[in-house]
């Protein structure tokens, strides 16, 4: 269950934000004001202060990578905590007890159960049964300190197994959802993981929320690795191999090598890299992307040199594009096939393996090496197809200047416009020309500063919640968050910026909000009444600039599946629909 709207808003209200970020950055008095060097960005290392604490409305805002929040966000960010994990800590700071009725899933069972487990396993790797494991580590370089450090164990093949050592302290229903166990035809439990080195993976406060598994004798009729399932404690996509080891070393590593396996962290780690981060897989997700951003802005990418490695490295671009800004460096060390980082760094040595790393190539090199090569640029067609491969790649991409620079790029290697068509704009086609006036789309930049308009009227003059301009803005409008922020302010007028944010679930918004907040612009109730109706005027006609084009393309012929039932629903949402219009419905409704 989620936690109240209420309970939040009176958590906000006896926390001091000074206090909670000044304990883990320093920060410094200016005037009414906090100033410190950005935690998010530059690894901590900025000339000047950029990153601003407002104690009156409980909120921060970084004037450099503009990330904005209140205590809960900071804490999320700053000390990879979930969202009920700062709920718990800022409620503990404020002397206040979370609602039991509201209470998240209890997890305390199941991680219990996972450290009991660890400590099992790591009991017996170093018992007569962890022999041959033990060899193993050996054989690989492994000393006995780093198998210490990473709690590395083995699970038996024999009696007593790990079912009957933990039986016997925690309920069965709660052994039978950790992951650890399966059951065989006869309804009997027995334990997933046998005969294999242990490998606990551990969440970002160390505790242990699942396993990876290896076999010690490679057998045809079972795979090398096996992993937890998905658990109460365990979701794969947020979880990284060796992160919290990695941060024991370093709170905020300058750079941060992602690999593929386990073996590859603790091989690095042998070698004196003690950097390196596992994606258990091939799947490097989103979410794992902004975790490792949350402490470093330098990633370098080290997949296997095989084919999976391969795909998995151009995987990674595509879920990295919506997240890089201009201070973002992610790089790519490509490996020959057959060779991971881990039979790297033995075989060469940690020398080598940093060498390959200043050697490695950019993302941007990367990215536009693949553009190229997916077809012949000599050609028209050829430079056209690539053009078409790059598109939605490009238009993934959210910083405005990157995405700018890459459209440039593009362009320079199709030998076209590519603006215009990560623009929507078909003027390049072979459409007669002049036969109408060219329809542009909105700039995104240009609708980022009218909802910046909107959100400085409303902090300044909360009163303005009551303008009947919010009527312009359909419920179902992209921009319908500007009405949940009007109800919010029509709801409770005194309502605290800090509180108000925690309402805002899209970060791009919440950003745009913590700029209005720091803005030095200072209107009156009369200016700021007339620029929040001008601001809501203008985006509210980005819907009917987006049917005009639609329109057009329809005319000529080149309408999708996904823009036709598209057209259909701007349309049928109009309150009054010309004779045109009902024939086009019916036209598009029966294509």
């Amino acid at each position: 269950m989620s936690i109240s709207n209420t309970f939040i808003d009176r958590l906000l209200a006896n926390v001091n934000i000074v206090d909670v970020i000044g304990r883990r950055i320093n920060l410094e008095r200016k005037g009414g004001a906090y100033w410190a060097k950005c935690p998010f960005h530059g690894s901590g290392e900025e000339r000047t202060a950029s990153f601003k604490v407002y104690e009156e409305t409980g909120t921060f805002h970084c004037f450099g990578c503009k990330e904005s929040g209140n205590a809960i966000h900071f804490l999320r960010k700053h000390d990879g905590l979930d969202f009920m994990e700062a709920i718990e800590q800022l409620a503990t700071q404020a002397g206040m007890e979370v609602p039991k009725y509201e209470s998240p899933i209890d997890t305390t069972n199941a991680t219990e159960i996972n450290n009991s487990a660890s400590d099992v396993f790591y009991d017996q790797l170093k018992s007569e049964k962890g022999k041959k494991a033990v060899e193993y580590l050996k054989n690989r370089g492994i000393s006995g300190e780093v198998a210490k450090f990473f709690s590395l164990g083995y699970s038996t093949n024999s009696k007593p197994n790990l079912y009957e050592k933990l039986s016997s302290k925690f309920d069965i229903s709660d052994l039978d959802e950790s992951g650890l166990f399966g059951k065989n035809d006869s309804g009997e439990s027995y334990d997933r993981f046998r005969d294999r080195l242990m490998f606990p993976i551990k969440n970002i406060k160390g505790e242990c929320i699942a396993f990876g598994g290896r076999l010690i004798d490679d057998k045809k009729d079972q795979a090398k690795y096996l992993n937890s399932p998905e658990t109460k404690t365990y979701k794969k996509k947020y979880e990284l191999y060796g992160l919290y080891e990695t941060r024991q070393i370093n709170k905020r590593p300058e750079s941060i090598f992602l690999v593929e396996g386990y073996m590859d962290v603790i091989g690095l780690f042998q070698s004196g890299i003690k950097n390196a981060v596992a994606s258990s897989g091939t799947a490097f997700t989103q979410e794992q992307f902004r975790k490792i951003l949350g402490y470093t802005n330098s990633i370098f990418i080290v997949f296997d040199g095989d084919e999976a490695g391969q795909k998995a490295s151009w995987r990674a671009v595509e879920n990295a594009l919506p997240l890089i800004r201009e201070d973002t460096r992610i790089n790519f060390i490509f490996l020959k096939s057959g060779e991971d980082p881990d039979s790297y760094v033995t075989k060469n040595g940690k020398e080598a393996f940093l060498n390959l790393a200043k050697n490695s190539k950019t993302f941007s090199d990367y990215f536009l090496e693949t553009i190229k090569s997916q077809d012949d640029l000599s050609s028209v067609e050829g430079r056209s197809m690539v053009a078409r491969f790059a598109l939605p790649l490009v238009s993934k991409i959210t910083n405005d200047t990157l995405k700018q620079a890459y459209i440039n790029e593009v362009s320079n290697i199709c030998d076209l416009d590519f603006a215009k068509l990560v623009k929507g704009d078909k003027s390049y086609s072979t459409a007669k020309k002049n036969t109408k006036e060219e329809v542009k789309p909105r700039s995104s930049s240009v609708i980022r500063k009218s909802i910046l308009g909107i959100f400085i009227s409303l902090i300044q003059h909360p009163k303005l919640a009551n303008s009947v301009a919010f009527h312009q803005i359909k419920p179902d409008s992209k921009y319908s968050f500007l009405k949940i922020i009007k109800d919010a302010y029509l709801e409770n007028p005194d309502m605290t910026a800090s509180i108000l944010m925690e309402r805002i679930e899209n970060e791009k918004v919440k950003n745009i909000f913590g700029e209005a907040l720091v803005s030095e612009i200072k209107l009156s109730e009369a200016d700021a009444d007339a620029m929040l109706k001008d601001c809501i005027d203008f985006i509210s006609q980005a819907g009917s600039e987006r049917e005009e084009i639609l329109k057009e393309k329809y005319n000529m012929q080149e309408l999708t599946s996904a823009e036709k039932r598209e057209l259909q629903q701007i349309i049928l949402k109009k309150d009054k629909m010309s004779q045109e219009e009902a024939s086009l419905i019916k036209n598009l409704s029966s294509k």
